[in-house]
């Protein structure tokens, strides 16, 4: 149980981060210049790395207070939940390139994945997935897993941490 409640959390933290960094991009977007879209896009991803890191750190701690020992599988479930959302929406991306979807499906991609908007902005300001090179779609599939990373990193970091105190 506390480990479901745990998953829930730590995807709560990733919705909570997407209508966050989607208030900045939206706030900030009146601005179309490059120096501006890189500032957003270093605020947004600051904003989702620290949620889901403190969901990750909050993960821990519970399964410390249930006497589980830390564990790289364990902390690999917790980062998978963690980046879930991004991943499918990338492979949504991926069909709408391959023409499987409407073409203009980057402009939903965009919205809801809203911590990676302005780095898409960057990439392509185009509404159509085809218009995003490849090599775009190796950096948004690598951006797909900073979420996982950052709860893993966490996850791992504290267990270690409460384990040797």
């Amino acid at each position: 149980m506390i480990m479901i409640k745990q998953i829930l959390r730590i995807i709560g933290s990733y919705l909570l981060a997407e209508v966050l960094t989607l208030f900045i991009d939206l706030t900030l977007s009146f601005s179309g210049t490059t120096l501006m879209r890189i500032l957003c896009s270093i605020c947004t991803l600051g904003i989702l790395l620290g949620l889901m890191a403190n969901s990750g750190y909050a993960a821990a701690l519970a399964d410390a207070r249930a006497k589980r020992t830390p564990s790289l599988p364990r902390a690999m479930l917790y980062g998978l939940c963690g980046t879930a959302i991004p991943a499918v929406l990338w492979g949504m991306l991926t069909a709408a390139r391959a023409g499987l979807l409407p073409g203009d499906f980057y402009r939903l991609y965009k919205l809801l994945c809203a911590p990676f908007l302005s780095i898409c902005n960057l990439l392509s300001a185009d509404v159509e997935a085809s218009s995003l090179p490849p090599w775009g779609m190796i950096v948004l599939a690598a951006l797909t897993l900073t979420p996982c990373i950052a709860v893993m990193t966490a996850c791992l970091l504290t267990g270690k941490t409460k384990r040797n105190a």
